[in-house]
């Protein structure tokens, strides 16, 4: 570790939520709350229930701290999130690894202790909910850990993208439909698609980042086996079709009209592809531009993602 990550270094809370990656929640956060909301907007009826909400949600983020951190320890140890001193910057991931300022025995004890609290969970929520809470939870699980763990390791075999659309978009907006109603629903399934995609963006983003590096490690990523300029495209695919379904879903009555509250959003929907298509080559330039436009992807994603709940939840009271 260099004196200048030295000065640099985080202290106390500020550098765990580092090493857990804080900054991208909003892809767990986003899906529980839509699927509670779905569950009482489309089952008049229902009495929410808030503890079981408080719960779900817990178990939600800590399945992703423990995605996010056993990501790092993978990526650590192949070598692809070590620094890069000939370009005077880390590769990625939460970076605390590569700054020494955490050690694998950490990361290892943040990873188990969150992991075995999210599974305590998912027991008690089956209890609640029915078998389709074990089974959603027994998959958000194993993706959280075999994403990157051996011997399956999704994201080097240009899975990833796949894994977190079904884990964190219809796995969890499904989940949180059914803690609440205690049934099984197409529904959440279908109009989890948005929510999907802009998760994807932000894996997308990274990988569109590290696109030059991770190929050093024979690592497969959707952006290395189709190219930058075909994957920037894939990212404007995912931002404008994010948008395009809720359109088409309010068109067909799966979602209120005034879900289309999330147009407000559209011009940092603009900025945030702009920004990916102009993309620097220089490393050091390259990693600053990529890292501000994944951690604004994830804030898009939640800026997004309340809009549509504000949406079906002012039709819910009003109309």
């Amino acid at each position: 570790m260099t004196e200048n990550n030295n000065q640099l270094k985080p202290t106390g809370i500020k550098l765990w939520l580092m090493a857990v990656r804080a900054y991208s929640f909003p892809a767990s956060v986003i899906p529980i709350l839509f699927g509670s909301v779905l569950a009482v907007a489309l089952n008049p009826d229902l009495s929410f229930n808030w503890g079981l909400f408080a719960i779900t949600l817990t178990g939600a983020i800590l399945v992703h701290i423990g995605s996010n951190v056993i990501n790092d320890i993978y990526d650590y140890r192949t070598g692809m999130d070590k620094e890069d001193k000939e370009n005077g910057v880390p590769a990625g991931g939460s970076m605390v690894l590569s700054f020494g300022w955490a050690t694998e025995k950490q990361m290892k004890m943040i990873a188990i202790v969150s992991l075995t609290i999210a599974s305590l969970i998912g027991v008690f929520l089956f209890t609640h909910a029915g078998e389709w809470i074990l089974y959603l939870s027994l998959f958000g699980l194993l993706s959280a850990i075999f994403y990157t763990a051996t011997p399956v390791s999704l994201k080097y075999k240009a899975l990833g993208d796949l894994q977190v659309i079904l884990s964190f978009g219809v796995g969890m907006t499904l989940g949180a439909y059914i803690v609440q109603t205690g049934s099984f629903s197409w529904i959440p399934v279908i109009l989890s698609i948005p929510f999907g995609l802009l998760i994807d963006a932000i894996l997308h983003a990274n990988n569109i980042r590290d696109i030059n590096f991770d190929g050093k490690f024979g690592v497969k990523t959707l952006p290395i086996l189709i190219g930058e300029n075909a994957s920037k495209k894939i990212y404007y695919l995912l931002i404008s079709g994010a948008y395009l379904s809720v359109i088409v879903f309010v068109v067909l009555s799966y979602l209120p009209w005034t879900s289309l509250l999330v147009l407000l959003t559209l011009p940092i929907g603009i900025k945030l592809m702009k920004m990916i298509r102009g993309i620097p080559q220089e490393p050091h330039e390259r990693f600053n531009v990529g890292t501000q436009t994944i951690v604004m992807t994830a804030q898009f994603n939640m800026q997004f993602g309340l809009m549509v709940i504000i949406g079906v939840l002012i039709y819910y009271f009003f109309f």
